[in-house]
């Protein structure tokens, strides 16, 4: 196999400004190397810049003589890794042309040199000379199977014998195999003379693709080439365009099949140039789905909206094609059922519509959606609960604070994650957690703009936070306020969560919480419980409650190094749960699902994310930052697995992330399900203490523990629908009484 890419050419163009701030910046990285010492060339047309790679600065030693105009910056000892690039004294209009060239070859000078021959001269080839790739299809519907082929045609300068062309296919897809032609993942040279498919292997570049790799016995003709076919039985389940053609980061979004060339075994792997390289689009398929959202809990003097969103069979917006209207609306309180007619008038989008509802009585309400004529249920609500405005309960409220986007390694716009929470998903609050190793301070600046742009107290509420990850693996940070200071785990002075967790001790306004504790394999240390209140007990990594639970996947069931909730409870740390997505494609609270492959599917670019999205309830009377951020640190939440299941949940008196003390504890249960409630358990101290089988929508539960607290105990309830959908209450801990 040729060797790792360690040189690298950074286009200038790629660095982030913010208005007033001192540098341009980007997020750079350099793969790992026994000899950390790189040489460090820029081509620069106007000024002389200097440059920081993380906290290594490097000065111009000398302008070298000849066009184009490069400045020598010496040799230095580099971080490697995700690092911060940050380049001063250069304005952003003299970015176009300008490029940072980092080699291991010490003694490598580019005097005089064009970019494509400061190409050759790192890698061999320039990547003009790498050729230019064809892909059929190109755009493919969500889900679809496909057959791909690309074709494949040699540079100007042809390629010899001997070279290797990689094509990339990601994980989420079949893995390429050569041995049967008849099942998924087959691939062939099935065009051109003398090139055969060498070897497959996992990449070394990111660790979501396998490579194929294919050797040129008798090299090609400049404009010659051949063709490969691919066969997935599987494709992304989300709608997306995958254009980039240089694997820069390992989340970069190259499409399937596309190459990178080496002109021989001892040299590395030279990306397409853009613009010679294909691109893959992904669109959604057509209506098949109607979801109906109700508010969760509210008071009879709230106004009060039913609204609906079309999707398609993998809960994607905008379906394309018509969209069957013909649905009549009902409003259900137990067995008495009343007509809210049909949505004509109330579309505020070709596929959403909003309902404004009466006024109501107290009571747990629903509302379905059947086609007219048609005895079977199209689509039922969520329950909503109305109560009287005596100040005795809080609203509740939904939504989703662990997104990922584009600003990361997700896809999809960093602002479109709160529009889509807000429409689509019809969330009441929502924050994007992109991981902070991977934005510049710049982007994290602007970032922040946009997620306050979005805050709408009393309607929508978001929130700022980013996903740390260091040596005590995820955590995730949210505060009310409009700054957060940017911790990178992956960032030496920053890589342990006691510096993390020392910045923010006591502050009241920043909440912070690990998320997958099974999959990731959690180290819990540096715990502060002054700042460290939430656990987010599921998320599209799977629950992380029993390890026998069905929504633990295998992988994260015999991670030796996992931990369970109720582990983690055992600590003695006292966490509320809640519930996200760690989803990567934008979309919080709603994203992509496969009706019929939970547990299986890749819901995203990701293999191992195979669930639906979770979410998070909070109670509070009042839809603000500060209210939310108030009901993270007090526990107030419980989490679903995505379904808005009504959970009330109290012992001896008290609420749902309560501490307190008792002689005696009484559990009092209230469950109103999307679907049909089959089991609803009380978990003691990791053990289930009392499973109540049941089969209805609403379920109510009483249950007196036999022994008296004579320690400190926790309790929770775990709730299981007909569909597989589940809840968590947020523990209660009783302690006896003095």
């Amino acid at each position: 196999m040729p060797p790792p890419r360690h040189d690298r050419i950074f286009p200038f163009r790629l660095l982030n400004g913010y208005p007033g701030s001192e540098s341009l910046d980007a997020t750079f990285f350099l793969p790992r190397a026994e000899n950390a010492v790189r040489r460090i060339w820029a081509m620069v047309p106007e000024s002389t810049p200097t440059i920081s790679i993380d906290d290594t600065h490097l000065e111009p030693q000398r302008v070298a003589d000849g066009t184009p105009r490069w400045i020598d910056y010496g040799t230095a000892e580099l971080p490697t890794g995700f690092t911060q690039l940050r380049v001063r004294g250069i304005e952003a209009r003299d970015c176009g042309n300008a490029y940072l060239v980092v080699t291991a070859k010490l003694d490598l000078s580019l005097e005089g040199c064009t970019l494509e021959e400061a190409e050759r001269k790192l890698w061999g080839l320039a990547r003009c000379d790498a050729g230019t790739t064809t892909l059929t299809p190109c755009r493919l519907t969500v889900g679809s199977p496909a057959t791909f082929r690309v074709r494949y045609t040699a540079g100007p300068k042809g390629l010899p014998a001997g070279a290797l062309v990689r094509f990339i296919v990601p994980k989420a897809f079949s893995r390429p195999q050569t041995d049967d032609p008849d099942a998924p993942g087959f691939v062939e040279v099935t065009e051109g003379r003398d090139v055969t498919v060498s070897y497959i292997e996992d990449s070394i570049e990111s660790h979501e693709k396998v490579d194929v790799f294919c050797r040129l016995d008798a090299g090609l003709a400049p404009s010659d080439g051949f063709e490969l076919s691919y066969l997935t039985d599987h494709t992304y389940i989300y709608p997306s365009t995958f254009h980039e053609t240089e694997r820069r980061y390992w989340y970069s979004k190259v499409p399937v099949l596309s190459a990178a060339v080496a002109s021989a075994q001892d040299t590395p792997f030279v990306s397409v140039l853009e613009g010679n390289g294909h691109t893959l689009q992904f669109v959604t398929g057509p209506a098949e789905r109607l979801h109906l959202f109700l508010p969760g809990r509210r008071f009879t003097s709230d106004d009060l909206v039913l609204r609906g969103t079309f999707t398609d069979r993998y809960r994607n917006v905008p379906p394309a094609g018509p969209i069957d209207r013909d649905v009549e609306l009902w409003l259900v309180q137990g067995e008495a059922r009343s007509t809210l007619g049909r949505p004509e008038g109330r579309f505020v989008a070709p596929h959403r519509f909003a309902v404004p509802l009466p006024r109501l009585a107290p009571g747990v309400y629903r509302v379905e959606a059947r086609r007219t004529g048609t005895p079977g249920l199209m689509a039922r609500s969520n329950p909503m609960e109305v109560v009287e405005d005596d100040g005795l309960r809080e609203r509740l409220w939904w939504g989703e604070v662990h997104g990922h986007t584009e600003m990361s390694d997700g896809c999809g716009g960093y602002w479109e994650l709160y529009r889509h929470a807000r429409d689509e998903g019809c969330l009441d609050f929502a924050a994007a957690a992109d991981h902070a190793c991977y934005h510049s301070d710049n982007e994290w600046l602007w970032m922040q703009d946009v997620t306050n742009s979005w805050n709408e107290p009393g309607r929508f509420v978001t929130l700022v936070g980013y996903e740390w990850a260091g040596r005590q693996v995820h955590r995730n940070v949210y505060t009310s306020r409009e700054r957060l200071k940017l911790f990178r785990g992956m960032y030496p002075p920053t890589a342990n969560l006691d510096v993390v967790w020392e910045h923010f001790h006591g502050d009241e306004q920043v909440v912070g919480g690990p998320h997958a504790p099974l999959a990731h394999g959690l180290v819990w240390k540096h715990h502060d419980a002054s700042v460290e209140r939430f656990l987010e007990i599921y998320s599209m990594w799977g629950a992380s409650d029993f390890r026998q639970n069905p929504l633990v996947p295998q992988f994260a069931r015999e991670n030796p190094r996992g931990m369970t909730a109720d582990e983690l409870l055992r600590t003695g740390a006292k966490l509320g749960f809640t519930a996200g997505g760690d989803c990567h494609e934008g979309h919080a609270g709603f994203s992509c699902e496969d009706p019929d492959g939970q547990g299986s599917t890749s819901h995203t670019f990701a293999v191992r994310l195979f669930y639906r999205c979770g979410m998070t309830a909070a109670v509070m009377c009042d839809l603000d930052r500060r209210s939310l951020i108030h009901a993270l640190r007090q526990r107030r939440t419980y989490a679903t697995t995505g379904a808005r299941i009504l959970l009330e949940f109290s012992a001896a008196e008290l609420p749902m992330g309560a501490e307190g003390q008792a002689d005696e504890v009484e559990c009092e249960v209230a469950v109103h399900g999307k679907d049909t409630i089959t089991l609803a358990e009380i978990v003691k101290d990791g053990e289930v203490v009392c499973a109540h089988e049941c089969n209805a929508l609403d379920v109510s539960l009483s249950w007196r523990d036999p022994e008296s607290p004579t320690v400190e105990h926790y309790y929770y309830v775990h709730v299981v629908q007909a569909d597989g959908q589940q809840a968590w209450s947020s523990p209660i801990w009783i302690r006896p009484s003095d």
